[in-house]
């Protein structure tokens, strides 16, 4: 094994090694009681400058760098504000909304992220959209979303934190509706989300297989076939809910063959009507933080899951980007500092969170709406 830092942050680190599940046991039906969760090792490593050691370039997101199944990115830090305070609104506005990004490490403002300097890269770099820009990409597009209420978090984020609606407290888990442009009533973007959880969307812990009922299957059905257009976009995940209901990644397996068939006979029907289908960028689902680490929805579980649906997505010719969440929230998932076990975008609230502390970070699911973005926007 090999470890590297770019010459810009060397310095001293800390590598803690922890075994969560011995013999792959996250991957069984029932986990809690199988959790090992040890400490194994805790290194102290110093990273030194070489000037004759060179790093590959990192250079901004194409689309065609949104073809990569697996991603392997870091979170560095370009600022930092020691005395900032949660304010009353359970936000954290610690460094100006301006503050810019540094090259190679993003494009454009990281202030407004909300992140105290925090912003994500891999094997490219992303771009922070302003209001300005989001709203050149998304007007008059529809944007179809199917998954998890990770999905509604993100959604109310966007609509927050980049298209200017901070007064939209909230989302359902199913709706379809019209936003308009503050700046601009005359620019729109359409929005449908339909919650994957259960095909009762009041219920819960079915994920794919709540495609098992038939007027779920035809709700969904509806937006492809009964307009002069279909959605521009249609952004995939599930998982979470998957892992509470299959009894084994066979099961999954199976489902998740049944998933990809069905959204294939709709993209064929779309077709079929003379009709480009919605480009799809699948959302590789969380990984699962704190408490939530042994439960089974566990991230051990949710790496393989997320690796079994892309790959039947893709056998069906679905998959047009990837955007690997999972490594996006991996680096925060050892407590709930960032999530509540299962969300990592939850409303900023000056409130008692669940690890006992006055409010949460929601960083995370914000850099993720900028990622969103990029695959949809970046030419």
């Amino acid at each position: 094994m090999s470890l590297q830092v770019h010459p810009e942050f060397a310095g001293e680190f800390n590598l803690t090694v922890i075994l969560l599940f011995r013999h792959y046991q996250g991957l069984k039906f029932s986990t809690a009681r199988l959790g090992f969760d040890k400490k194994l090792r805790d290194v102290r490593l110093r990273f030194v400058k070489k000037p004759d050691v060179s790093l590959p370039e990192l250079r901004s997101c194409k689309r065609s760098d949104f073809t990569r199944d697996a991603w392997s990115g870091r979170w560095i830090r370009l600022g930092k504000n020691d005395s900032c305070q949660i304010s009353n609104d359970g936000r954290y506005r610690c460094l100006p909304a301006g503050f810019p990004c540094r090259k190679p490490w993003c494009e454009g403002a990281v202030g407004g992220l909300e992140s105290n300097g925090w912003v994500y890269s891999t094997h490219c770099s992303f771009k922070m959209f302003s209001g300005e820009t989001a709203w050149d990409c998304l007007k008059n597009k529809w944007l179809f979303f199917w998954g998890d209420s990770n999905h509604v978090d993100s959604i109310r984020n966007m609509l927050n934190f980049v298209l200017g609606h901070p007064e939209i407290p909230a989302v359902p888990r199913r709706f379809d509706m019209k936003f308009s442009n503050p700046k601009n009533e005359s620019e729109t973007v359409r929005i449908t989300s339909i919650f994957n959880g259960h095909w009762n969307e009041t219920q819960n812990y079915q994920g794919l297989d709540s495609l098992k009922d038939q007027d779920f299957r035809e709700l969904l059905k509806k937006y492809f076939s009964e307009e002069d257009r279909v959605p521009d976009a249609m952004f995939v995940n599930s998982g979470l809910h998957d892992g509470i209901h299959w009894h084994s990644i066979r099961a999954f397996e199976k489902g998740a063959e049944t998933a990809a068939a069905f959204w294939r006979e709709v993209f064929d029907g779309v077709k079929s009507r003379g009709l480009k289908p919605p480009e799809v960028i699948f959302r590789n689902t969380i990984a699962t933080g704190g408490y939530a680490r042994l439960l089974a929805f566990n991230p051990s579980k949710m790496e393989a899951f997320n690796g079994v649906f892309l790959e039947k997505m893709r056998d069906a010719g679905l998959v047009t980007s990837v955007v690997d969440n999972f490594d996006m929230t991996y680096p925060w998932h050892y407590d709930n500092r960032c999530n509540d076990g299962v969300h990592y975008g939850r409303t900023p609230a000056k409130m008692r969170w669940r690890d006992g502390e006055i409010g949460h970070q929601y960083f995370v699911d914000v850099m993720l709406i900028h990622v969103l973005l990029n695959a949809l926007c970046v030419r």
